[in-house]
């Protein structure tokens, strides 16, 4: 999965920019402020923008990331004909845009976008198969589309379920990650002390590695590892000189678990 949480912060940034005044993002990264005029109509869509000290700027389509005028915000974006400019109505993972139905001046067709690029125009036929098609990589949100709880009429409900979903994903990835990447963490603390306790010659040498091949499969299994369990190791490596070993391996326990 794509690091969906930081490209959401990402694409969150320019909304900063909504709430005042009209404005330009350009591609080059430029933030411009005035009087923004869309000139949507026509082949080449533009955007002209009038600065306070009244000079205009025109700028194509493809120079701009996002814009604002009159309080509304619009992106770029691929549709059935190529770009055109999109009204954002609503932001997310997966966001909600109008756009202009070919040969029409309004804004009345709708489409769905996510930040992956997958995008499809909201049918007026045949809803649930093609939104239960598109939404497919979130099982709890598509059967609520087939079920009939979710549909044209609520499309900003389900939007905000599908979102939840990706979100709750995400969260569960990254969580996932990070227990794999602790348990790699002790894992290889408890193999160096195994390797140095081949190598020493000790009365209880064999109970010592039993308790240690133990400790490791507790660990696997991401099970706490009983305070005993511990203890008994420590009187058997008493007189070996790897006691500082063997309370690096417990120092890195203690961190991610709680011991019985």
């Amino acid at each position: 999965m794509k690091n969906h949480v930081f490209h959401f912060l990402l694409f969150l940034l320019p909304y900063q920019y909504a709430s005042a005044q009209d404005y330009v993002l350009t591609t080059r990264g430029d933030s411009l402020t005035g009087e923004v005029k869309p000139l949507l109509y026509g082949v080449e869509k533009k955007v002209q923008i009038v600065s306070p000290g009244k000079e205009k700027t025109t700028l194509s389509l493809f120079e701009i990331r996002e814009f604002s005028s009159e309080g509304e915000v619009y992106h770029p974006v691929k549709g059935e004909s190529g770009y055109v400019f999109m009204k954002l109505l609503k932001r997310g993972y997966l966001s909600l845009y109008a756009f202009q139905p070919e040969d029409q001046m309004r804004f009345d067709g709708l489409l769905l976008k996510k930040m992956d690029g997958d995008n499809m125009v909201v049918p007026n036929l045949g809803f649930k198969k093609y939104i239960s098609q598109f939404l497919e990589d979130c099982p709890v949100v598509t059967k609520r589309v087939k079920d009939g709880e979710f549909n044209k009429k609520n499309l900003s409900e389900l939007i905000d379920a599908y979102n939840d979903c990706v979100d709750n994903r995400t969260v569960n990835h990254v969580k996932a990650i990070t227990e794999r990447q602790e348990q790699t963490t002790k894992a290889s603390v408890w193999d160096s002390l195994e390797e140095k306790v081949k190598g020493t010659d000790f009365s209880e040498k064999e109970n010592a590695l039993e308790m240690i091949a133990e400790i490791r499969q507790k660990i696997q299994r991401q099970e706490k590892i009983p305070n005993f369990l511990l203890e008994g190791l420590k009187k058997s490596l008493q007189q070996t000189g790897l006691s500082d070993e063997l309370e690096k391996a417990i120092r890195e326990e203690q961190n991610g678990a709680t011991l019985k």
